[in-house]
């Protein structure tokens, strides 16, 4: 029997340490994700020169001090602007597939580069909100009051949360974002890795929470999306999305207010509407803005 027990006792301390190193790890990988530009996905990786636009890199502070350097796209005598906010693991490029009909259309663009590429960490739009609200300020300061916003999948939800919270953005584009970041990591966990919620989540999400300084259950736009409305915002999704399902889309659009509107292709690849149909995602985007942002 005291042997059976000794077992017992070492097999669960084993059981722990393996939980705890499998939490760091998948922690680590939302906190910490590759940072790359892919051709395949974002396009353009050499900067908005690549499409013939001029541009300026400027530093944006945050509220803890992290310094984003970011692209600023000038529009002629332009009063309205947008920021456009990257996704996990990406960078200020990624809105450039849409920049440039953007700015013919008259708009000043600020292309945000989020904490990850600063010194800081991936928080799933927690901390991003920082950044946002610093980019608000600039744009302020510069004296830009006319403000939108159009984000990427974590850029998405990060975007919709800082529309809710500022009042002060009049339209938001929201492009294959998710409505609860805790369950996309639970759907991305079964999906790609076979797991499930029991016991590894629970943990995971502590280790975030703990390592991240964070609350990884309150990034939830699904609750702020109603509150934005009566400023209209759009929704873009893949309807086969292989990363965010699109349910998300459907939950976001079923919350929100209005005006509001969904768009959907038959694209199956996570935040690639626009490699799918350049034309119709860039008509959507620009009409949207020029509706709603004038």
């Amino acid at each position: 029997m005291k042997r059976i027990k000794k077992y017992s006792i070492s097999a669960l301390i084993f059981s722990i340490i393996l939980l705890i190193i499998a939490a760091y790890y998948f922690s680590s990988l939302v906190l910490y994700p590759k940072v790359n530009c892919s051709l395949e996905h974002h396009v353009f990786c050499n900067g908005p020169s690549e499409v013939g636009l001029q541009f300026e890199e400027v530093e944006i502070t945050t509220e803890d001090k992290l310094n984003l350097v970011s692209y600023w796209i000038p529009a002629k005598q332009s009063k309205a602007s947008i920021i456009l906010v990257h996704g996990h693991g990406g960078q200020r490029n990624e809105g450039i597939r849409f920049a440039k009909s953007l700015h013919q259309a008259g708009y000043n663009l600020l292309l945000l580069s989020l904490r990850r590429n600063h010194g800081g960490f991936a928080s799933m739009g927690f901390h991003e909100q920082k950044d946002v609200t610093a980019a608000i300020s600039y744009l302020k300061e510069k004296g830009y009051n006319k403000i939108g916003i159009f984000g990427f999948s974590m850029g998405s939800a990060t975007s919709i949360i800082a529309m809710a919270d500022h009042p002060e953005i009049e339209a938001g584009l929201f492009s294959s974002g998710y409505g609860s970041a805790i369950d996309v990591l639970v759907e991305s966990a079964k999906r790609d890795f076979g797991i499930p919620y029991y016991p590894l989540i629970p943990v995971v999400k502590l280790a975030l929470n703990l390592r991240g300084d964070m609350d990884i259950d309150s990034v939830r736009p699904i609750d702020k999306i109603a509150s934005i409305s009566p400023r209209p915002i759009a929704l873009f999704h893949c309807k086969m999305d292989d990363y965010v399902d699109y349910h998300h889309a459907l939950d976001l659009f079923a919350k929100a207010g209005e005006p509001k509107s969904l768009w959907s292709p038959e694209c199956k690849r996570h935040e690639r509407l626009w490699n799918f149909d350049s034309k119709e995602a860039e008509s959507r985007a620009v009409g949207f803005f020029q509706k709603y942002l004038k």
